[in-house]
This record gives C-alpha cells, sequence and structure tokens, in this order.
C-alpha cells in the first residue's frame, strides 16, 4: 500500500514539476528545443553531402547553410511583394480611412460615441501601449538574440551528433543498442520528417491559395497566399491568423469582393488540408491521434507561445517514439498514438464473423 502510494506521489510531483520547469526555463529551454528540432531535419542533408565527399565541418556548414538560404529567401519573397504594395499605398491609405469612417459612425450608431471622442479614447489607448515600446523593442531585439542562438545551437548538435548518440549509448547495456539505435533513427525521422511534411503542406497550401485568389481577381494574390500559407506551421491557430491578416490586406486593397473570394478560397483549401495534406502528407510522420495532438499544441503553446505552438507536435512525436521503446511506459505510448484499439480490432473481426455465417 506504501509503495502504492509513493508511486502516486512521484507521479503527481513529476506532473507538476515538468510543467513548472519547463514554463520558468523557456528562455533557455525554448531556444535549444527548436535548434535540436530543427538539426535533426537538416541530418538527411548533412549526410547526404558527407556521402559526396565533403568533410563533417563542410557538411555541418553546408546544412546550415541551407537552412538559412530558405529563411532569407522566404524573406526577399515577402520584401518583394511589400515593394509591390507600397506602388499603390495612396489608394489603399485612402480606401483604409473610407472603412475607418463607416467604422466610426456604425460605433456612434451602436454606443452613442461621436468620432472626437472614440478618436480620444483610441489616443488613450495608444497612450498605455505605448508606455511598452521600450518592452516592444526589447522583445524585438530579443527575438533575434534567439534566432542567433538557434542557428548555433543547429551548428552545436549537427557537430557534436556522434557525440550525443554515443553518451546515449553508454547508457544502456550493449545488449540494448540495437534497439537503442532503433529508436534514435526513428526520433529523427520522426521530427525531422514532421517539418518536411509542412513545409510541402505549406507549398501545397500557397499554390491553391495563390490559383484561387489569382482566379478570383484579387490583388496581391501571391502575398495573400504566402502568408495565410506561411502562418499555416502554427497548428490549428495558424491557418485563423493567416486568414484574418490576408483578408484585412484583401480588403483595403480590393473591397468587399476581394474578402468573399479569400473567405471562399480559404474554407475549400482548407477542406482539402484537412482531409487530404495533413493526414497524408504531415500526420503519417509523427502518429499522433487527434486528442494528444490538440492538447500538446495548447500545452506548449501556454508554456513557450508561439515557438511552443509549432514544435508542439515533433517533441511529443519524439515523445511518443521515446516510450514506445522504453518497456515500462509502452501503454503511454499507445495512448498517445494512432494505433487502433485491440478490442476495436477483435469486434470488427466478430462482426465480419457474424456477417460471414449469416
Amino acid at each position: 500500500m506504501k509503495e502504492s502510494v509513493s508511486k502516486f506521489l512521484v507521479w503527481v510531483l513529476l506532473i507538476i514539476a515538468i510543467p513548472a520547469g519547463l514554463y520558468f526555463g523557456k528562455t533557455f529551454l525554448a531556444p535549444l528545443a527548436i535548434g535540436v528540432v530543427l538539426s535533426m531535419m537538416l541530418i538527411p542533408i548533412m549526410d547526404w553531402l558527407m556521402s559526396k565527399g565533403f568533410s563533417k565541418g563542410w557538411a555541418v556548414a553546408g546544412s546550415t547553410v541551407t537552412l538559412l538560404m530558405f529563411l532569407v529567401f522566404l524573406g526577399l519573397l515577402i520584401t518583394i511583394q511589400v515593394k509591390m504594395i507600397s506602388r499603390d499605398w495612396a489608394q489603399i491609405e485612402k480606401q483604409s480611412v473610407q472603412y475607418l469612417e463607416h467604422a466610426q459612425k456604425f460605433i456612434e450608431a451602436k454606443s452613442g460615441l461621436d468620432p472626437d471622442e472614440q478618436l480620444a479614447q483610441a489616443k488613450t489607448m495608444l497612450s498605455k501601449l505605448g508606455t511598452g515600446s521600450p518592452a516592444a523593442i526589447g522583445s524585438v531585439g530579443g527575438a533575434i538574440a534567439n534566432v542567433i542562438l538557434i542557428i548555433v545551437y543547429v551548428v552545436l548538435v549537427l557537430s557534436q551528433r556522434a557525440r550525443f548518440k554515443e553518451f546515449i549509448l553508454l547508457n544502456f547495456p550493449k545488449q540494448d543498442h540495437i534497439r537503442v539505435r532503433k529508436a534514435l533513427k526513428e526520433i529523427r525521422k520522426t521530427s525531422g520528417g514532421y517539418f518536411y511534411g509542412m513545409l510541402k503542406a505549406m507549398i501545397i497550401l500557397a499554390i491553391l491559395y495563390g490559383t484561387g485568389f489569382m482566379i478570383g481577381g484579387v490583388k496581391y494574390a501571391f502575398l495573400l497566399a504566402l502568408i495565410a500559407a506561411v502562418f499555416s506551421f502554427i497548428p490549428y491557430v495558424g491557418n485563423a491568423i493567416g486568414g484574418s491578416l490576408a483578408a484585412m490586406l484583401a480588403l483595403v486593397s480590393g473591397g468587399p469582393s476581394s474578402v468573399l473570394v479569400v473567405v471562399i478560397v480559404m474554407f475549400a483549401t482548407q477542406m482539402i488540408d484537412n482531409y487530404i495534406t495533413q493526414p497524408y502528407v504531415v500526420g503519417k510522420e509523427v502518429d499522433l491521434n487527434p486528442f494528444m495532438t490538440i492538447t500538446s499544441v495548447v500545452a506548449f503553446g501556454v508554456l513557450w507561445g508561439i515557438a511552443g505552438a509549432v514544435i508542439a507536435i515533433p517533441i511529443t512525436g519524439i515523445i511518443r517514439v521515446t516510450f514506445q521503446y522504453l518497456p515500462n511506459t509502452k501503454s503511454l505510448a499507445f495512448l498517445m498514438g494512432n494505433e487502433k484499439p485491440v478490442m476495436d480490432l477483435e469486434r470488427v473481426k466478430e462482426q465480419v464473423d457474424e456477417r460471414n455465417s449469416a
């Protein structure tokens, strides 16, 4: 009885201590986790470069440069599209003023506040926000520092991957090394495969969005498609954020008809994404059931913010694989995974046997 109580208390302490440690250590842990996951995604590139005769150092450099080139390419695409918008800025500003006036009249009709009072309240709110401007500048600087730190972690993990692997193997008896190597290979495949799957899904979404927007005659179709697709990296809420930004830009640049086209195209594309792209391109890489997927995104989002939401699924996938190969946690791996329950399979078999006998 005492042993059962002690085990229960240990689990309670772990449930409390682990989230608390993740939350209070997010400044250090979040960039490290992102760097580790990204490095796992780059390992196939590093191995390919080494198979072509490059030394380990050059292979690490080439893998890191590949990641940087992708980020720079994405930034250049957005910059080019923003420059295109700047040419029509006068028209967009005029359209925005008109919508602002309509909104003021609507608020005045509903609340009784005239435009001057609305403006005064808006100035008050802005002044309060302005007091946080140093913090905002600091957050931008912190974000840049975190990006640099993540790149450093990627380089270090790639260059020291053999040492980390040997460290893990040294903690297991030799007869278990084959099983541990298999687990490490599956962990790498899970984390890297998820991001490659998301990248493929993002490209598919961008093509579908862009094609639909262009057919619908929406201005800046490529930029709107890129914005909506990039935000899809944030599970569940990302599509809503990207869609809202695209709809707002479509409104001030094209009018209500453009917004309607954006909404219709995004709704149709999301149906394709939910039932085809995500299950067949992304979902098979992590093998998590919907409950664990949503729970992990919410939990890591609360603990680490947007960064946590982005890497929640691959981290949870890694945890599931780890549990699968540890003897005492296979039940937890089953709870997290997509494997069909044995009882359900037996019930289906019984139903088939009954139909055949009838």
